[in-house]
């Protein structure tokens, strides 16, 4: 094989790494896209990379005056490249509604959940909630996020952004039970929370509503600790591997 054709494919690679990401989250802004470049793919050129989807139409970008940034999302072109390797491209779309303030920061915050939880972990895969949501009712109830490790540990991903009623906990708890002891759907729930006071309050109300399940099922932290890779499974402060381990040894 020629050098430059060697070249050209490794190129070809590495967009189709770039969109396969910005596929899975719908859009990315220009801070996350250069984040992904350079951690998880390990490249120092991320303004090259970048630029080269912008010219060769792999991606659009808009700017969105309410929330003073740049979105970037796939083009017509992003899709064509990824039809071999992603089977759900063709329920791709973006719409500008997508970056509303409320959904936009719950997006940041799953994107940040995103390059954490790869630092510390080794992930199989990794699926959104809109790909998760696919085939499904419009009132059914999805995860935001579905993350496999390469033993097969399925678990939901709940990133909590806002205090949430009792009964929504109640709600929330029951669904789980059903998902974890009836139909296996999951092994556990890693519940992310935006803030340490969000944290407090959910480890609290969980081992009051439901204190047996929570403990042996949910994994909960928030993204100070999860930068450090720590989190709280049953009834105390560990490593995210470790609990994973504990998990392990319960099923």
């Amino acid at each position: 094989m020629k050098k430059g054709r060697l070249i050209q494919e490794e190129q070809n690679q590495r967009i189709k790494f770039l969109l396969g990401f910005i596929f899975n989250f719908r859009y990315a802004t220009l801070r996350q896209l250069h984040t992904f470049i350079q951690l998880i793919m390990n490249l120092s050129y991320s303004r090259r990379l970048i630029a080269y989807c912008l010219k060769y139409d792999y991606l659009n970008a808009y700017y969105e005056p309410s929330l003073k940034t740049k979105i970037y999302y796939l083009t017509q072109k992003a899709k064509d490249l990824l039809y071999s390797d992603e089977a759900l491209i063709e329920h791709y779309h973006f719409e500008k509604s997508y970056a509303g303030l409320n959904t936009f920061i719950h997006h940041n915050i799953l994107v940040e959940v995103y390059f954490l939880l790869k630092s510390h972990l080794n992930i199989k895969e990794w699926l959104c909630e809109w790909v998760l949501r696919i085939g499904k009712k419009k009132k059914e109830r999805i995860p935001d996020g579905l993350v496999i490790l390469p033993d097969g540990t399925k678990i939901a991903l709940e990133v909590e952004t806002r205090y949430k009623k009792l009964a929504v906990l109640k709600s929330l708890i029951a669904r789980y039970r059903y998902d974890i002891e009836k139909i296996s759907r999951y092994h556990c729930v890693l519940i992310v929370a935006s803030s340490r006071l969000n944290y407090e309050g959910l480890k609290n109300r969980f081992s009051n509503l439901a204190p047996e399940f929570c403990s042996k099922n949910f994994i909960l932290t928030d993204l100070g600790m999860l930068e450090q890779g720590m989190c709280f499974y049953q009834d105390k402060l560990t490593h995210l591997e470790e609990a994973f381990g504990l998990l392990r040894q319960k099923g």
